[in-house]
């Protein structure tokens, strides 16, 4: 017997023995052209396995979810063309065990008891399911009461596509146009331990199971049980010896057999469960930016203006312009985000990047954000989790946005907690729910969080956006010399962005080493000769004394208080 996770699809004709009743030629050859022209087309072109048909219905394994829920709309959609027959399906995944030709387990009886509960021409799949579609297919489900199902013990929130009409659409230049939501499909083989004890054997299960765990919540990726089926597949192999450990992830291009990224990680088993968390989280972390700049290199080259090629395209550009903390990119990004909505203004993941590049006055500047700022950048992000749920990315970035943006300690907190429970490996994650710690006032707390989570971000191309965090709690908490440290790795990377500027300038003047507080003023009123100090609130701190804490190192390094009036301006003459 061989125990596996599967997306069980449970399909059975409605009144098939009435029908065989009524007219037993007639829906013998209906239920021949369905099972011949429309079922078994479909199953096969969506990669599914048949494992069990009992003449009226069926049962059928898939390794993906998507694919699972894209061939019962298929078929549900195709069945206009044998009116004499309706189909209830169900749709679950979870684990199953084949045994010779027969499957058992909840994903099973779940999907079945779904199916049995489907009305006519329906599909039902169950809250797991709808957690892993992306935000254009789940939004074309609706959720119903939770259901007890015979023989199933809890309850199953479920939600139904009928009535659903058909895909959600955008309108663009008077046509439809639906975006596709590419995922890239990744397998997971888990990694191989020799040697240590049965201590170094619990973290090598317990990573793995976190990984898998991580990789299919992660937006953007669908995690594949069939690995010839996958474009890339991760492995990895774990050494340990007495209380040391090394692992060795390698990530490959299954089409082309290229190495994509191999990095190795070493450690200490000192607490099982720390050790098991942070290697989840440096290995989870390598494995995000991999994949995804794996994405950006397999993109079809062309030649065509940016607004002319697909939506996917469009998002993975403005991506690449939202990693670094420039002004002048990250408008540019927005702008392109805002073409990709127009086109499909319930694309899930434009909305998430596009609330994200509404905090540009903070990210990249100086300056409070504007009213408008706000209120698109916390909607669109707002938009992006109720369209896709599970979504990592669009959390962070609300949490973030909801502080930011809106002032909203309480929401911030709540929502980085819900990004604790979905995605507890993901360390831009981590980083939000230490910046919502750190605003309200728990402050070593947050910076606890924040000094684990920012380790496996070193290098990365969103190092400099995260460690602002950090940074921020460092100085709050009076650990002044670790803010500079912080900041000059940042600034490596980017240089003058204001926001670590202004951290390190008041980090060096609590220092009292006012050369280098002057010489980074310099170099931001450099770049910013309108800079002033009245203007800049940007920063949501709740507890008493730590606004004014960061404020008196910028006063004591010279930074002007209001607007200059500068010599050869307007106002001079």
């Amino acid at each position: 017997m061989e125990q596996k996770l599967a997306a069980i699809l449970a399909a059975d004709v409605v009144g098939y023995s009435k029908l065989m009743g009524t007219d037993q030629t007639a829906t013998l050859v209906a239920l021949r052209q369905l099972r011949s022209e429309l079922f078994m087309p479909s199953v096969a072109q969506y990669g599914g396995k048949t494992v069990k048909s009992m003449g009226d219905g069926w049962i059928v394994a898939f390794a993906s979810v998507t694919e699972a829920v894209q061939c019962a709309i298929d078929i549900q959609e195709g069945l206009s063309a044998i009116p004499m027959l309706q189909l209830r399906m169900g749709v679950h995944l979870g684990d199953i065990v084949q045994e010779d030709e027969d499957l058992f387990g909840d994903g099973v009886n779940i999907a079945a008891r779904l199916q049995a509960a489907s009305a006519p021409g329906d599909i039902l799949i169950s809250d797991v399911v709808h957690h892993s579609l992306d935000g254009r297919l789940g939004s074309i489900f609706h959720r119903k009461p939770p259901m007890k199902l015979k023989n199933i013990e809890r309850a199953i929130a479920a939600f139904s596509w009928r009535d659903s009409g058909t895909e959600a659409t955008g309108n663009h230049g008077g046509e439809k146009v639906v975006t596709q939501q590419r995922k890239i499909s990744l397998a997971f083989n888990g990694l191989e331990l020799s040697g240590g004890g049965e201590e170094a054997q619990l973290l090598c299960d317990g990573v793995n199971d976190a990984i898998r765990s991580a990789l299919a919540n992660q937006a953007g990726l669908s995690l594949l049980t069939e690995k010839e089926k996958a474009a890339m597949i991760v492995e990895g192999s774990m050494k340990a010896v007495g209380t040391r450990y090394r692992a060795v992830i390698r990530l490959k291009d299954q089409n082309t057999g290229e190495i994509v990224k191999v990095e190795q990680f070493d450690g200490v088993i000192a607490d099982l469960f720390e050790a098991e968390d942070d290697l989840a989280l440096r290995v989870c972390t390598s494995i995000r930016f991999a994949t995804f700049s794996y994405e950006a290199s397999v993109l079809e080259k062309t030649d065509l203006p940016m607004e002319e090629q697909d939506s996917g395209s469009i998002r993975v550009h403005a991506g690449g312009l939202l990693s670094d903390l420039k002004r002048e990119e990250w408008l540019e990004a927005r702008r392109l985000l805002e073409f990709v909505l127009d086109r499909d203004p319930e694309d899930a993941s434009a909305l998430a990047m596009a609330g994200m590049s509404c905090s540009v006055e903070i990210n990249c500047g100086w300056r409070p954000p504007t009213q408008e700022d706000c209120v698109q950048g916390i909607g669109y992000l707002r938009k992006a989790v109720q369209l896709n749920p599970r979504s990592d990315f669009a959390h962070t970035y609300l949490s973030l946005a909801l502080l930011d943006l809106g002032q909203d300690h309480t929401g911030a907190l709540f929502t980085s907690e819900r990004l604790s429970e979905i995605a507890p490996h993901y360390a831009q994650g981590q980083m939000a729910h230490s910046h919502a710690l750190i605003c309200l006032g728990r402050v070593e707390e947050g910076v606890t969080l924040a000094l684990k989570a920012i380790e496996p971000l070193k290098g990365r191309i969103l190092f400099s956006g995260s460690v602002t965090h950090l940074m921020l709690g460092l100085l709050l908490s009076k650990r002044h010399d670790e803010v500079l440290v912080w900041g000059q790795m940042a600034n490596q990377r980017i240089e003058n962005v204001p926001r670590i500027l202004l951290l390190m300038i008041s980090a060096a003047a609590h220092l009292q080493n006012y050369d280098l507080a002057q010489d980074y003023a310099g170099r931001l009123l450099k770049h910013h000769n309108d800079f002033t100090l009245s203007e800049m609130r940007v920063w949501p701190l709740k507890r008493a004394g730590d606004w004014e804490h960061f404020l008196e190192g910028l006063r004591a390094a010279g930074l002007p208080e209001k607007i200059n009036v500068r010599v050869g301006s307007k106002a001079a003459r």
